[in-house]
C-alpha cells in the first residue's frame, strides 16, 4: 500500500455528539490513510440491499475504518485529483472469522 487517501471524519465533543456548524451540518475533519487504489467497475449491493455502480476500489489497512457515505479525495499518477463517496465496505477475514487482513471500500469516483 503506497498510495494515500483522505477521508473526511466527523468531529465529536467529549460527550461523543457530532459538533454541528451553524447551518447545522456535521464538522469533518480530513485523515490520511496508506491505500491501494484501483480504477475498477463494479456492481455491488449497499446497505439497503440496492445495486449500485462502483468505479473506484480502495484497499485499507485494519486500522482504518471509515463510515459508509464517508467522502473522500484521492490523488492519482497523473496529478488528478479524484473525489467521491464510499458507497460499500468488506472485509478480508480468515476462515475463523477472528482476523481481519485488511478493509476493502467501494466508492463512485
Amino acid at each position: 500500500m503506497r498510495q494515500k487517501v483522505w477521508f473526511d471524519y466527523p468531529v465529536y465533543d467529549d460527550e461523543g455528539n457530532p459538533i454541528k456548524d451553524k447551518y447545522g451540518k456535521p464538522k469533518t475533519e480530513l485523515k490520511q490513510s496508506k491505500a491501494r487504489v484501483q480504477f475498477k467497475s463494479n456492481i455491488v449491493k449497499d446497505a439497503k440491499g440496492e445495486e449500485r455502480r462502483t468505479s473506484v476500489e480502495i484497499d485499507l489497512p485494519v486500522s482504518f475504518n471509515p463510515t459508509v457515505g464517508a467522502s473522500y479525495e484521492y490523488t492519482d499518477i497523473n496529478g488528478n485529483k479524484v473525489t467521491g463517496a464510499i458507497i460499500s465496505k468488506d472485509e478480508a477475514i480468515n476462515l475463523a472469522g477472528t482476523k481481519v487482513y485488511y478493509r476493502t471500500v467501494y466508492c463512485d469516483g
